[in-house]
């Protein structure tokens, strides 16, 4: 008998901005499911300007993999450097659950069509 699992909802944070709410579709190692973004990264006035535009270069960046690009990075690295602030070494990526509780996540994919890939940070578990 297969086991009946509830699809989880988290709130996707960077630092105090609220991304997006998720709805968790797949749960291994890395999670992922689809998000349902609480401000337009499109067309994001300059507050967000930054997140804005990893969101879309994190989107390209998925898009190249789904292509079967081996090494994406040597595609993006100038593109990437910009970016360095939010994906290495960072604690402002969190997300918060249904009961509140909040847990510190490595630097979120997202993906064409609202869907988005992320991992607990291992440091904090």
């Amino acid at each position: 008998m297969l086991e009946n699992k509830e699809m989880k909802k988290f709130e996707l944070y960077w630092k105090d901005l609220n991304i997006g709410s998720i709805v968790e579709t797949n749960w291994d190692m890395r999670s992922s499911g689809d998000i349902l973004f609480k401000f337009d990264y499109l067309t994001e006035p300059s507050e967000n300007k930054h997140l804005a535009d990893y969101i879309k270069f994190s989107i390209k960046y998925s898009l190249l993999l789904d292509e079967g690009v081996e090494e994406p990075d040597m595609y993006l690295a100038e593109e990437e450097t910009k970016f360095l602030d939010l994906i290495i070494d960072t604690t402002d990526w969190y997300i918060i659950n249904e009961k509140g509780e909040k847990k510190i996540i490595l630097c979120p994919i997202f993906h064409e069509d609202d869907a988005v890939t992320w991992m607990t940070d291992p440091k904090y578990f």
